[in-house]
């Protein structure tokens, strides 16, 4: 793992190029600004043109990770000694609930797993819980979710809340499942979770790729397997040099029709943030883009979680300068978001748009949403650990439960924003039998 730091905008330049380039190293933490590290992994056979690469734009780095393979099984032997070792405060009595609903939270998953909890708590409790599928994947994985809420007397505002888009982000996938148990096991327990689910429902799609979630756990010793960030769509094949290369997979956050293949994408299929050949032309994306507008007329929020640099993006992130209408009520929400998320464990996020916080990118989810749909409050959160830190892809699992607790208090405020522009009443929001 090598670490830069770009000094100049030429630096910046011949990092973005390869970036968006190359398939032969992978770039943990992309190109952005001047001074700010860019994390690469590179495989021991591209060393030396990695390496010529550097004296050639005449940059050096700092190797941070020297095996990367055995940290990696250092790590997982790590983790397993840790399971009963936690950080101070770090469970409150409402995490037991998982004991409850029959898992424990603050583990990593199969998909099998994921799925079949979502299966129980809807018939657990049905009242309350509803499996959704809005598609397959090209390995004929389902794409579930549930829908969070007590009944209605009418159609309820809704809060989408996806994670998983890039299957490396494991993190990602437990904190939608957090929420998920927070939500379901709060309920008729914690007056402000019932309050929620009596006036709003929740849309909640832990791993929207699960067929490059899955692949990235078959072999998590395996560098170029555990931290492979595409689906898993056929392969597609380009010439160059007059040799034919094909690979899999489409960087799903760059194939949503939002100023599509324009910035931050790659046209290589072999580049981790390849675009895919059009806009929507990955099941995924598809899928998530019918669900959206089915609800669109009633979908106050859109929230895509990711990691990681500690970011509450809002749209737009195409290009410098470019916001939306409304651009003040959804900074002055994530400014409250990320000032509510830090009371709790002191963890800093900064937030803007993609430009302002990270780089400018194209054909993400949330700003496709914002431009297409009346949903107001879109946002994509980077969770932990900071951009200081090169190991966000493998986050301890003692930091899983905090990390998804200090996000779950940011997204209250978003919760408590559209139930404040609203002004609901729940006196008549739920059928008195609710329960």
């Amino acid at each position: 793992m090598h670490q830069i730091f770009p000094r100049n905008e030429n630096d910046l330049t011949q990092l973005q190029k390869l970036y968006e380039e190359s398939d032969k190293v992978n770039f943990w933490k992309a190109p952005s600004k001047i001074n700010k590290s860019v994390d690469i992994m590179v495989p021991q056979v591209e060393k030396r043109n990695f390496l010529d690469f550097l004296s050639k734009h005449h940059m050096t780095s700092t190797i941070v990770v020297k095996d990367l393979v055995k940290l990696l099984k250092a790590k997982e032997f790590d983790l397993r000694s840790q399971i009963r070792l936690r950080y101070p405060n770090e469970r409150r009595l409402n995490d037991d609930y998982s004991r409850k609903l029959y898992l424990r939270m603050g583990e990593y998953y199969s998909y099998v797993e994921i799925s079949w909890w979502l299966k129980y708590l809807e018939q657990k409790f049905p009242n309350l819980v509803e499996v959704i599928s809005i598609g397959k994947t090209y390995e004929e994985r389902s794409i579930y979710g549930v829908k969070i809420g007590a009944k209605k007397r009418e159609p309820s505002r809704i809060i989408w809340i996806d994670g998983g888009i890039h299957a490396r982000e494991w993190a990602s996938v437990h904190t939608a499942l957090y929420f998920v148990n927070e939500l379901v096991s709060g309920y008729e327990n914690d007056a402000l979770i019932t309050k929620y689910l009596n006036l709003l429902d929740f849309y909640i799609f832990p791993c929207v790729n699960p067929d490059g979630y899955e692949f990235t756990r078959t072999d998590q010793y395996d560098p170029a397997i555990r931290f492979w960030r595409k689906n898993r769509s056929p392969q597609k094949c380009f010439a160059h040099n007059g040799s034919q290369f094909c690979c899999k997979g489409v960087d799903l956050n760059r194939n949503f029709d939002f100023h599509f293949a324009e910035v931050g994408a790659s046209s290589s299929p072999c580049s981790e943030i390849y675009r895919g050949e059009n806009a929507f032309a990955e099941l995924e994306t598809k899928a998530i883009r019918d669900k959206v507008l089915s609800i669109k007329d009633r979908l106050d929020a859109f929230i895509t979680l990711h990691t990681y640099s500690q970011l509450w993006i809002y749209p737009y992130s195409h290009k410098k300068n470019a916001y939306p209408s409304d651009v003040n009520d959804l900074k002055n929400v994530a400014k409250q978001a990320v000032e509510s998320l830090f009371k709790l464990y002191g963890t800093m996020y900064r937030y803007g748009t993609g430009p302002e916080t990270i780089y400018a990118y194209s054909g993400g989810s949330s700003d496709w949403v914002k431009q297409n749909t009346p949903t107001k409050y879109t946002y994509t959160i980077e969770l932990r650990p900071s951009s200081f830190n090169w190991n966000g892809f493998v986050l301890d699992k003692r930091q899983l439960i905090p990390t998804a607790r200090e996000t779950f208090e940011g997204v209250k405020v978003v919760i408590d924003k559209i139930i404040e522009e609203h002004k609901f009443d729940p006196r008549k929001s739920i059928f008195n039998d609710y329960r």
